[in-house]
């Protein structure tokens, strides 16, 4: 497992296109406050609580993506603060 500096609930969803700002998005994700990080096909998105409706996803499906999108350790995921 990637070593994990940050707490939370990380959520691998498939990436959609995003119709109002353009680029890419996480998909139907909701909640407050996530971060996302994007590998080719999927991003892994962490948020602060748990999101109804999705089940948190394997640490080895968490940590191949972000592999895959180049990171060596899980990122740190902050919205609007420390």
């Amino acid at each position: 497992m990637i070593d994990s500096a940050d707490s939370g609930y990380w959520y691998v969803v498939p990436i959609v296109p995003d119709p109002q700002e353009g680029g890419k998005t996480p998909g139907k994700i909701s909640g407050e406050g996530w971060c996302a990080w994007y590998g080719l096909e999927s991003a892994v998105v962490r948020c602060p609580e748990a999101v109804a409706g999705w089940t948190q996803s394997p640490n080895g499906e968490v940590d191949a993506v972000l592999a895959e999108a180049g990171y060596t350790s899980r990122p740190i995921g902050r919205v609007g603060g420390l």
